[in-house]
Parts: structure tokens; sequence; C-alpha cells
């Protein structure tokens, strides 16, 4: 038997453009949408969700019918770049063994490695229709490999009707973004139609349509009574500008309702194309064509019908409404050995595709009906285990890129939080902080105690977190407690934790920070502030390394790195009986001393550019700057709170100004009353930074620039490691290079 198409029916009802756009019709009610993946929540999916729809996937036996095709042109070779095939998979690593996994037709990856894997494929056949010969060739007859279960379903169904009738589940059970479907038109010589919808996220390409084409026309080929097939499509979703993006020396150009197709630099149009409306026809369905399709259909039916564009284009008034481009000057595109014809009459960007489908050969024997149910009923079960296959599969791959997800978010914050605090997170060019950095950097490399000295405000902790992030330790935690801030009856449970029972409110076992941060760093703060008994305790903990639970029995062994920190001269307290002698020794292997901002002040324009960058989002203020006599008198400040009374009076000053640059008027009263007077009589003077004579004759932005210079020469005009070293970012150090007119290379 052979098929043939006709012409198709004129349009009929008004309500047929509801029908075909899939919108609700007032007689017929709402027409039920396919599912679409729900909202997602951040960083995890919602529970009862289908993550197998989360993005488009294929089964990776569209990519072994590929790379076959490619084995067979190149004598067995493969000459794929699968590097190159896995670098647009967001969240998916290469696997060990690339070609062993994608011709695994139980594995399912990313969309994106077959469209590549496609594109590859032309390139080495020198055909853009490499995909359509690699498909028809996968079902060439006399095959020796094991046929997979796509396969074994064509030739249990034995019979290319009952095949196409059950498209839309092979079609889902190959991808998760494309959507098959099937109707026949009953006329004099029957005729057999396949539709095809793409999701967005699967937007077809022009390899997508040859891959379709060519397994429809391949699979008959395992019939030995079928002598051919032919897959015509009609009408195609693919989209021009899709098309160009394959050819890109082509350019698009519109004009109202007409494209043309240019080529560069020419300019002259290739192709040329005009929007159209299409007139539809309605087709009844069967009863076996309703029950092979009860989910994922392109049209659903209503009342056992369908309403099916055409390729007929329709005056406005018989149209359904939806815009295509029907090809109006055909013409070829180039690229290399690739060729692609646009044929006069062609119908693109359709929201679905339409194609017809014919075939000749020997008539089968009848079988009868119950060996044909019988046949259905196995193919129907061998679909549903595809089916659960892949919904297993897409949850197992979601599953993982989600956890990929989390461990390199894991890996960002890590190296966010080292970047922070590593040297070029602690802003200064002074020589003291130049001497503190060196101290720091040879500290780290050791396991020794540490004890960091230095006025409230001075970034001490910031010291300690650069010893651990930039130590050994650094994969392990960094732990930090107050002393000062607990009371001396809860201190020793919280260093040391406490046994289930071991006080009034213990009414579980809890560890303490000593356990917590073992294998890693503590920090302990205001460490002046224990008391006798809990020094006793610590001190053996520094000494033997282990130490009792609260209201516990057993030692405790810990390897802890432990840095301490106060603002108190722990020396006067030894000798005041305040602090024991012995723990103070134990503390006191590798001091620090934090210098005050007062003893670094060529620091503050440097700090103030920090500050005001790190500020600008709580803030919600686009501060630019701070003038030169403001930044004058903060450098003249004594600053008491040193560090974090600055950025405490950067913030506040950002909150009141009423400009883009911070000025004296926006400076806190005491800060202006304590250092306008000193100014104007020069008594600041004794303040030298890079030879300045005083703080009264030259501005602030001097002492910025010859920072930003020395910078600058120190990393060889690099521009990213001088705005690293000087704790700013990349702009905000262009930005101020322009205004003082610095030059540097790129960096």
């Amino acid at each position: 038997m052979k098929y043939k198409a006709v012409s198709l029916c004129p349009q009929r009802a008004l309500d047929k453009r509801a029908a075909i756009r899939g919108e609700s019709s007032p007689r017929l009610g709402p027409i039920p949408v396919p599912w679409r993946p729900p909202p997602r929540v951040e960083g995890r999916t919602l529970e009862h969700t289908k993550p197998d729809d989360s993005q488009p996937w294929i089964t990776c036996h569209l990519t072994d019918i590929l790379l076959s095709y490619i084995k067979e042109l190149n004598g067995g070779k493969v000459p794929v770049d699968y590097a190159q095939l896995f670098k647009g998979a967001e969240g998916f690593d290469l696997p060990t063994d690339p070609e062993s996994f994608m011709t695994d037709a139980t594995n399912w990856a990313p969309l994106s490695v077959l469209r590549e894997l496609e594109l590859q494929g032309e390139r080495i056949s020198g055909r853009k229709d490499f995909a359509y010969q690699a498909a028809r060739a996968y079902f060439n007859p006399g095959k020796k490999d094991l046929p997979s279960l796509i396969e074994i379903i064509v030739r249990v169904l034995n019979d290319v009707r009952s095949t196409l009738i059950f498209c839309n589940l092979w079609g889902t059970a190959q991808a998760n973004y494309i959507r098959l479907q099937s109707f026949e038109k009953n006329t004099p010589e029957t005729q057999f139609y396949v539709l095809a919808q793409f999701d967005p996220a699967g937007q077809p390409a022009l390899g997508s349509i040859y891959l379709l084409r060519g397994f429809v026309e391949g699979f008959p080929r395992l019939y030995p009574f079928i002598d051919e097939a032919h897959c015509i499509e009609e009408i195609s979703q693919v989209r021009i500008a899709d098309i160009l993006w394959e050819f890109p020396d082509y350019k698009l150009t519109t004009e109202g309702d007409e494209l043309a197709v240019c080529q560069n630099p020419s300019k002259k149009a290739v192709v040329k194309a005009v929007k159209v409306g299409l007139k539809s026809e309605t087709v009844h369905l069967s009863p076996e064509f309703i029950q092979a399709a009860p989910d994922a259909v392109v049209l659903p039916p209503h009342n056992g019908q369908i309403e099916v564009l055409t390729k007929e284009v329709g005056e406005n008034s018989q149209t359904t409404g939806v815009a295509v481009y029907r090809i109006v000057q055909g013409g070829e595109l180039r690229r290399g050995p690739l060729r692609y014809q646009f044929d006069e009459g062609q119908i693109y960007d359709a929201p679905y595709c339409r194609f017809r489908f014919h075939w000749s050969g020997k008539a089968r024997s009848p079988l009868g009906d119950p060996v044909e149910n019988v046949r259905k009923q196995v193919s129907l079960l061998l679909f549903n285990h595809l089916k659960q296959i892949k919904q297993t599969q897409l949850r197992i791959l979601q599953q993982n890129i989600e956890q990929r997800k989390l461990t390199l978010e894991n890996i960002r914050l890590r190296d966010e939080i080292e970047r922070q605090h590593s040297f070029a997170g602690m802003i200064g060019q002074s020589p003291k902080m130049r001497e503190l950095f060196d101290v720091v950097r040879s500290i780290s490399e050791t396991d020794v105690t540490v004890l960091i000295q230095g006025e409230t405000g001075t970034g001490k902790e910031l010291i300690a977190k650069a010893i651990h992030y930039n130590g050994p330790r650094k994969a392990n935690r960094f732990v930090s407690v107050n002393c000062g801030a607990i009371s001396e009856t809860l201190l020793e449970s919280e260093l040391f934790g406490h046994e289930k029972g071991a006080f009034t409110g213990a009414v579980t076992q809890r560890k303490g920070i000593f356990e917590v941060a073992d294998e890693g760093t503590l920090f302990l703060d205001e460490v002046g502030e224990i008391s006798p008994g809990t020094q006793v305790k610590l001190l053996r903990v520094l000494q033997e390394g282990e130490f009792q639970r609260v209201g516990g029995t057993s030692p405790l062994k810990v390897d802890v790195r432990t840095l301490a920190a106060t603002n108190q001269d722990l020396g006067k307290l030894v000798k005041d009986g305040r602090f024991r002698q012995d723990l103070y020794y134990r503390l006191n292997v590798f001091p620090i001393l934090v210098p005050s901002l007062r003893e670094r002040v060529e620091d503050v324009p440097l700090l103030l550019s920090h500050f005001l960058e790190k500020r600008r989002g709580s803030t919600r203020r686009e501060t630019s700057g701070v003038s030169p006599e403001a930044t004058a008198l903060l450098m003249a400040y004594r600053w008491p709170g040193n560090v974090r009374e600055l950025e405490n009076v950067v913030q506040r000053m950002m909150v009141v100004s009423k400009g883009e640059v911070l000025d004296v008027h926006d400076l806190p009263n005491e800060i202006r009353e304590s250092t306008e007077g000193s100014l104007d009589q020069g008594r600041e003077a004794t303040i030298a930074v890079k030879g300045l004579k005083g703080m009264a004759r030259e501005t602030a932005g001097v002492v910025e620039k010859n920072a930003i210079t020395e910078a600058l020469a120190k990393w060889g005009g690099n521009v990213t490691r001088a705005a690293k070293a000087l704790g700013v970012s990349r702009a905000t150090l262009q930005n101020k290079m322009k205004a003082y007119r610095l030059r540097g290379p790129k960096g």
C-alpha cells in the first residue's frame, strides 16, 4: 500500500484559533495543558515536583546514533572533541570515558551535548543533513550490535502504522523537551502525519529536524516487508533567526511583515520571506490514537477531534491568527562545504512542526486481533519501563547536579572567605602594616601559638583569620569565642562542653568549642577576661592537648591551633596576680602587636575607599569618594576606636550626605571640633607621610596618589593585583588612576 497527500480541508469554526493556540474555549471548556516545571526555590527543588523536566535532556541512544555514523565514516575512528561537547553542559562534568558514556542508551545527557555533537558531525562529514543520514544508517538491516529497547519495541509491534500511533511514547522516552503526536486522514488514500512540538528550553535547530526525520524514515527499515519510507516537513517550528546562527556570514533584516536574509558584506538578499496566517483543518481521531496518547501531546483532542494547522495560506478572515513566515524567494546558505536550501513555499517560525509520512512495500500477512493486541500490550509495558528508567535516571542526574552546585558554591564561599581574610583583604600600605604582613606570612606556615595584642578596633580578629586562612589548617574550621562576652559560670562549659546532668539545665550532652575546632584553629578573643579557675584548665589543654567536659571523667584529646588576643597588658595583669604567669608564657609564644590607626594615618585614604565600596549596598548611596579637606581632617583625628570607629564614621557620613562626595560638613561634630583648630595652627605637622611637610599644606589626595603609584610599581603595573593589594575593586582603582592621571598596563 502507498500513502499520498491530498488537498487540505478549509477551516471550520470560529473557535479554532483557541483550539490551536491551546487556549480555553467557552463551549468545550478549558484545554488541558501539558505539565510544566514548577517554580524553583533558591538552592533546592520543591517536593513532589518533577526534577527531570527542569532542563532539556536526551537519552544517549541519540548520541550513540550519531557517534556510530561518525565511526562508520572514519574507518572506526571517532575524531570528536569531547571536552568541547560537555563545555556548555552546565553542572555536568566530562565523564571519565565519554565515548562509552555516550554510546550507552541507558544514560542521559544535557541537550547541549547533542547539539554540539550534531555540529561537529556536520563538520566531519561535510554535510548539513548529517543527523538525518546518521539516523537512517543506524537502522540498516543486518546490524550485528545488540538492539536497543526502542528497536525491540519496533520489532515487537512489527507494523509501521502501530509504531507511529505510539510515537508520543517513544518521543518522550528519548527526550524530555519534545512532544510527538500522530494522526491519519481517511480520504480515498490514507495519509499519515506526525506533529512535533519542542519546548522553549529545547527550541529546535536544523539538526533537531534532520535527526527526527531520519529516525522516522529509519525505523521502517527494520521491517523486511517495507520498501521505502519518506518523511516530508510541511510546517517547521525552526526559526529563521536560529538557522542564521549556524551560518554567521548572513544577516537577518526585517521591514514590516517582510523578512530578508542578506549575505555579508554585499548585503544582497539571498532569501526572502513574508509573514502570513495559516488555515487549519479539523481531523477526527480514531479511538486507538486517543488511547495511545494519554499525556504530553501537541494538540489535546476534544470530542475525538483536533484542529491542526495546514501549510495553506488564507485571508485574514480565514486564518487561525497564528503568524508564520513563508518563503517567497528561495536561496541557498553556505558555510564552507555545508549547504542549506530555503525552498519557495516553505513555512518557518510555526508553533509546531507538521510532517507528512508515507511508505510503500509488500502487504503484511495479518496475524489476527488477539496477536496484535498482545503485541501492543507488550509494547506498552516496554514503553512504561522506558519511562520509569527515564524518570529515575533524570532524578539521579538532577540530584547530582544539585549536589555539584552545592559543592561549587561551598568552594566559592571558601575562596571568598580566604580572599577576604588573606593579605589582600587586609588594608594598608604603611611601613608598620607591611612589617605586620611579613610577620603574618611567616607564622601562617607554622603551628605555633600566637598572642595578638592591640587596642580595641585595630583588627585583631582579622589578623587571626589571616593566619588561619593562609596556613595548613585553612580547610578546617576557624572558631572564635569572645571570652569577655560570656559569664564566668558559662565560659568553662562553652570552652570544654558538658555532660548530661552536669548542672541544672544540662539536659543533653554538649560539645565544647575545643571539640568543634578539632584539627582547626581556635581564636580566644579578650583572653585577659578568663577567670583563674578556667585559666588552669586552659593551660592543661595548651600543654597536653586534652581536657574533660564539665561533669565528665574521661579525658578527650584534640588537635587545635590556639590564637589569642587582648587589648590589655597581660604582663601587668600577671604582676597584679590576675593572670597566671605559666599561661601567659604558654600563650605568648609568638607575640604580635597590631598598630593603632593613628600610628599609620597614611592608610586612612585606602581604608576610606574600601569602606565606601563595602557600604554602598547597605546604605543605598552612590557615594563616589571623600573630599581632600574631609580626608585631611579624618587623618588628623586621633581615632580612639581605631579602624572600627573609622568604618562607623564612614557609614554615618554616607547616610547623612546629600551629595556624591563626602565633605567636611558630613563629618561628626566631635571630629571637626578636635581637628580643625589644630590643622589651622599647623600642630599636625608631625604626621609626616611620604615626605609631606604637614597635613595642612598638602591634601590627602597626594597620599592616596602616592600609595597607588607605589602599589602599581610593586606589581609591575598590574592593575588587578594592585587593586587587591590596596583592598579596592579594579574599577575603583581605574577611576582613581584616571582622576590622578596615572597610567598602567592593563592587568
